[in-house]
């Protein structure tokens, strides 16, 4: 598995990664909608009413304003798309790439266990599957009440992603919650990979709903099987 790597569409940054089979990635500030239409020409976008919560669904499943954070894909040609503006975009996809997705990932998600109900999805392909994490804010960016600590003490990752900072408040490392949780959950450490991207601090980069407040520009994270052989679009 090789990262994305930096592309454009219609004028507009995005990173992408494509072989035969796959085409995932995730766009810059300001990509519009519009332009993920043209980057997969013909091809069904399927967007999610995202509610922070931790239903997975499937493409089968998928209809227009349907809620959950997270879609899995099980037929090529229809392209998973999930929107972020510092939560995390975990992208997965089997080794022969004939199952994959896209699942949003906040705190709110973490706490009710979005990832555990991916393993659960995944089932005995586990051990197939690679995961990859997308830009999201970083633990130095992202300080939360001590509410937060108090509700994941419960968590077995939980003393991990929680670090006292000046003012009684805490550092969260959303990050190191997933990777620690799908570890414990029987994922293999070298089947997850991170961008190492940080919306906040990307320079304008990124959205970044800590640092702009409600723009409504977000990451548009996306995923596509593939037809052996085929292009992006095809």
């Amino acid at each position: 598995m090789t990262d994305p790597v930096a592309a454009a569409c219609a004028g507009h940054g995005l990173a992408i990664h494509e072989d035969g089979r796959l085409a995932f990635g995730f766009t810059d500030a300001g990509f519009p909608a519009a332009a993920l239409k043209l980057l997969f020409p013909g091809r069904p976008l399927l967007f999610l009413k995202q509610v922070h919560a931790d239903l997975i669904i499937s493409d089968s499943e998928w209809h227009a304003g349907v809620e959950a954070d997270g879609l899995l894909l099980e037929s090529p040609g229809v392209v998973a798309v999930v929107q972020t503006a510092d939560c995390l975009p975990l992208f997965f996809f089997s080794a022969r790439r004939r199952r994959g997705g896209v699942v949003h990932i906040g705190w709110r998600g973490l706490l009710q266990g979005i990832e555990a109900r991916l393993v659960e999805r995944l089932g005995d392909e586990l051990a197939d599957f690679s995961f990859y994490m997308g830009p999201a804010i970083e633990s130095a960016c992202y300080e939360v009440g001590e509410e937060l600590p108090e509700l994941f003490a419960k968590r077995p990752y939980a003393k991990g992603i929680f670090k006292l900072i000046p003012g009684g408040r805490y550092a969260m490392d959303l990050r190191a919650g997933v990777r620690r949780s799908l570890t414990g959950l029987g994922v293999a450490p070298s089947r997850i990979r991170d961008s190492g991207l940080c919306t906040y601090c990307s320079g304008g980069r990124f959205p970044s709903y800590r640092r702009d407040g409600k723009t409504g520009r977000r990451i548009f994270n996306f995923l596509q099987l593939k037809q052996q052989g085929s292009d992006a679009g095809a």
